[in-house]
């Protein structure tokens, strides 16, 4: 089996980009060209011959869906990625002077969250509390561990290594006892999981909604508007397309950049 294709059909990856897309609201609809070798190669780990076995099994076994999705995340991030960005939800907490929640959607493997919180202590902002939350269970395991190496550090500064880290043996581990609460979950957006999180006063979905078609960017914004306070801001990323809706006004910060509020 190791050195067999596994024949996929265009009915077949229809179907499995079908079920990906209705699952997590991602549309891989443009990158059917190189899926076919890596599923090859996902599905030979698996140990799994038939592809047509493995869709049926994508409907009931939850092993296999967990790990289908952790196949197809995107997870390239890194420590004050987008700094300007950070620094204005920062400043905006500090306004706010009460108790606040952020939701970090995804967090990839935490460098978002743990910026986030770092920012937060050097600027004496109190009572804060961060979810971050992604679809990927390796990612959440690795955020939950808090250890980090090489260009994911690069734009940290000495003083804040020395200060929120541990250092052996050239891997960095998060002093979590130096920031704000930080917790972590597994969850998918699109799941009823999502909607019993709480309630936040700042969402933060960057380089998420790139991925998505139109209808799932729009039922994603109205379950963000679902857990969200009043008056909550949503800051995503740069290149995220974000659908007009009733549920979020864009607004132009004073100090350059967009963000959105609920309405």
């Amino acid at each position: 089996m190791n050195n067999e294709i596994i024949n996929i059909s265009e009915t077949e990856l229809f179907n499995f980009i079908k079920i990906i897309n209705e699952i997590s609201g991602i549309d891989l609809s443009e990158k059917k060209s190189s899926l076919n070798i890596k599923l090859n190669s996902f599905l030979k780990e698996l140990k799994i011959a038939s592809f047509k076995d493995f869709l049926l099994r994508l409907h009931y076994d939850k092993s296999l869906k967990q790990k289908t999705l952790d196949f197809i995340s995107v997870n390239e991030t890194y420590f004050y990625r987008e700094l300007t960005q950070l620094k204005e939800v920062v400043h905006y907490l500090k306004s706010l002077d009460k108790p606040t929640s952020v939701l970090s959607a995804p967090c990839s493997s935490g460098e978002e969250v743990y910026s986030l919180a770092m920012l937060t202590a050097l600027n004496s902002v109190k009572d804060v509390h961060i979810t971050g939350i992604d679809l990927s269970d390796k990612m959440i395991t690795k955020a939950k561990l808090g250890q980090y190496k090489g260009r994911s550090l690069d734009r940290l500064g000495e003083s804040e290594k020395k200060r929120f880290f541990t250092a052996e043996n050239s891997i960095y581990s998060i002093k979590k006892s130096e920031l704000c609460r930080c917790r972590f979950e597994l969850c998918n957006v699109f799941e009823d999981t999502f909607l019993k999180l709480g309630k936040f006063d700042v969402i933060l979905s960057r380089n998420m909604m790139i991925y998505f078609d139109y209808e799932s960017r729009l039922d994603l914004m109205h379950r963000f508007y679902k857990i969200s306070n009043a008056n909550a801001r949503l800051y995503v990323g740069n290149s995220d397309l974000i659908p007009e809706s009733e549920y979020f006004t864009k607004v132009f910060a004073p100090r350059g950049g967009t963000y959105y509020v609920r309405n």
